[in-house]
């Protein structure tokens, strides 16, 4: 994000008012950042704060915010995307060696309902992001959609 607004780290340093190796450090991973400074990269870097809010989370190690594991899954599997330069969808689907198909990719971003683990953990793996980190959330998404069941479904 940083770097797409071409904002250099020393001038992103003094817009938050912090010393230029601390960003430098916070962007590297070597110290974690606060949502606050989260926010104020984001500000200053034109980015998009909604899509940064679940992947601090999981990297601050922060329970998920938000009512819907679905929606949620979705949100952050399109910060992934976000992450990961907003590839676009041929970019994904090769990434895959097209192992899932357009439809399952469109449902895993946007909905609805939850996909199948295994194009979640592909589509994980195409935008660099962890599997272990994703599969809490996905099991979360399918437990909240088995007990979201209307009652006709059990005849």
């Amino acid at each position: 994000m940083r770097a797409q607004s071409r904002v250099s780290q020393r001038v992103l340093a003094g817009r938050m008012r912090i010393d230029p190796s601390y960003v430098s450090r916070i962007l590297s991973g070597e110290r974690d950042a606060s949502w606050q400074h989260v926010l104020a990269i984001c500000a200053f870097c034109n980015g998009d704060s909604a899509l940064m809010k679940p992947l601090w989370e999981m990297a601050a190690n922060v329970p998920p915010s938000g009512g819907d594991p679905t929606r949620y899954l979705h949100t952050y599997l399109r910060a992934l995307r976000y992450a990961a330069g907003s590839r676009s969808t041929e970019t994904i689907l090769a990434s895959t060696q097209n192992t899932i198909a357009a439809a399952d990719l469109r449902q895993a971003l946007e909905g609805p309902g939850t996909p199948a683990w295994l194009v979640v953990r592909k589509l994980t793996n195409a935008l660099w992001g962890l599997p272990e980190i994703t599969l809490p959330l996905w099991r979360r998404a399918t437990a909240c959609m088995e007990t979201s069941l209307p009652a006709e479904a059990f005849g």
